[in-house]
């Protein structure tokens, strides 16, 4: 069952990456691996029930599970606005919060250190590819985009390549674009001191280059915030094991990991920053360069009223967007969100029903009535989407997995085998980093992304590595 389960996690794996993918995404392919997928799902947690004495051990499962149920008790209850898509995501639920969660439970330490590996390559090697013709778009890929046509029949218009100061490469969104890096460069980090061949590690130097690079031309501030607190998760991590070492007192250690930690997180921010404005200074040799092309028709997605403060031109920032608004409508979001979750605040209206529900019973709030013209689907902030999806019982419950995942932290840590600490810091240090990003980007809980999957992957491994070292012990 173990190599079942590991097939199944390769699986989602590359479905996943594809799914973000803006040329792929829309295929019909990709229809029919999105079918595949939940059935090869289904069966994976059926095949875990028939060991379920070894899953029940797992710790924060029993949360999980109230969660679960807390999100099924909303959808009952808001059944009016939609029963189908609200079944489809109660199944990516199952599929993130107990099958890559919990299924590394009888996995040995070393298997589940094989099986990180396997993931953090692939995932490597996909957005070395990936975000290196990203960033080559940056001269060929200006006002670029890709028509979605479905039975034949053109229903559509992404926007793709370089375009409104922001690389958005082959993603549809650049937030997500950065986030996706952003756990590429832990990723090749966590590989860089796994490896022990100097022509890997170079390789592996260059993979981070390559992600740093999206980062930056990505233009995406949630991008920076989460490069920062991986720069100062690491540099701690880093900086505490060598004070331990040296039988430093616990107030020096935990002095000087921060001190080091926040000068590692400005460096990279500020780096971030200072490339960027090294773009810029050659944005116009590059501009001159390039042959006029003809403006795009983008048919019904055109909107002259959004668009017409966008940048234009092909530096990378969003000055325009950002001078009456420095959330870039981020605040108007949350705002309208606490205005739905005040008109359900007990279980919620469930997360695939929250743009239904506001249409029908706040057609004034910002979510479904904006000068963009858009109708949102998610909030830009995980707390706020479980607020609203699933009212104040998602929230405790929330939160008693938050304070229960610190309790176990601060009692087991130190049970860590030395061989296995640089894993149990990848993993927890990937799956915090993901968690700063969904504070500003809807991830983590309810949108079946790459950065969901990589965190409760991540997230599963490290509470098994904590509690393995507990029994081993």
């Amino acid at each position: 069952m173990k190599r079942f389960l590991f097939a199944f996690k390769l699986y989602y794996l590359v479905y996943i990456l594809l799914a973000f993918n803006a040329f792929i995404n829309e295929t019909t392919v990709m229809g029919w691996a999105t079918d595949f997928l939940a059935v090869f799902g289904v069966v994976a947690a059926a095949c875990m029930l028939i060991r379920f004495r070894d899953y029940i051990k797992v710790w924060n499962i029993w949360l999980i599970t109230a969660f679960l149920v807390s999100y099924v008790l909303s959808s009952l209850l808001n059944y009016r606005y939609g029963v189908a898509e609200n079944i489809k995501e109660l199944i990516w639920l199952v599929l993130s919060m107990t099958v890559l969660y919990a299924s590394c439970a009888i996995c040995s330490v070393e298997e589940k250190k094989k099986e990180f590996f396997a993931v953090s390559a692939i995932w490597t090697v996909y957005c070395v590819i990936v975000n290196f013709i990203s960033i080559t778009m940056v001269v060929w890929g200006r006002e670029y985009g890709v028509y979605v046509v479905r039975d034949g029949q053109n229903v559509g218009f992404k926007t793709v390549g370089f375009k409104w100061g922001r690389l958005w490469g082959m993603y549809d969104d650049p937030n997500h674009g950065a986030a996706i890096a952003i756990a590429a460069l832990l990723l090749s980090f966590y590989l860089f001191l796994a490896v022990k061949r100097k022509v890997v590690k170079a390789l592996l130097i260059l993979s981070m280059i390559v992600q740093f690079l999206y980062i930056v031309l990505s233009d995406s501030r949630t991008g920076t915030v989460m490069l920062a607190a991986a720069g100062f998760l690491w540099t701690a991590a880093l900086v505490y094991r060598r004070e331990r070492k040296k039988g430093s007192s616990t107030v020096k250690t935990l002095t000087v990991c921060c001190c080091f930690g926040i000068l590692a997180a400005a460096i990279l921010a500020g780096g971030s920053y200072g490339c960027k404005q090294e773009y810029n200074l050659i944005d116009s040799k590059i501009e001159a360069m390039l042959p006029k092309k003809p403006a795009v028709d983008q048919g019904k997605n055109t909107n002259t009223n959004a668009n017409k403060d966008k940048n234009l031109s092909g530096q990378v920032g969003r000055k325009q967007d950002l001078v009456q608004d420095a959330s870039n409508g981020r605040f108007s979001i949350w705002k309208s969100g606490f205005e739905i979750a005040g008109a359900s605040p007990v279980y919620g209206v469930s997360f695939r029903n929250m743009t239904a529900y506001a249409e029908k019973n706040l057609p004034d709030t910002y979510l479904v009535n904006n000068p963009e013209k858009a109708k949102y689907d998610s909030l830009h902030n995980s707390v706020m989407d479980i607020l609203v999806s699933q009212g104040m019982i998602g929230i405790a419950i929330f939160l008693a997995i938050v304070v229960n995942t610190g309790r176990l932290m601060k009692k087991k840590i130190f049970s860590v085998r030395a061989e296995d600490q640089d894993f149990a810091a990848a993993c927890f240090i990937t799956a915090a980093v993901m968690g700063a990003g969904s504070l500003f980007l809807s991830m983590v809980f309810y949108l079946n992304a790459p950065q969901t999957y990589i965190f409760w992957l991540c997230f599963g491994y490290f509470m098994e590595t904590l509690r393995r070292g507990e029994v081993s012990r």
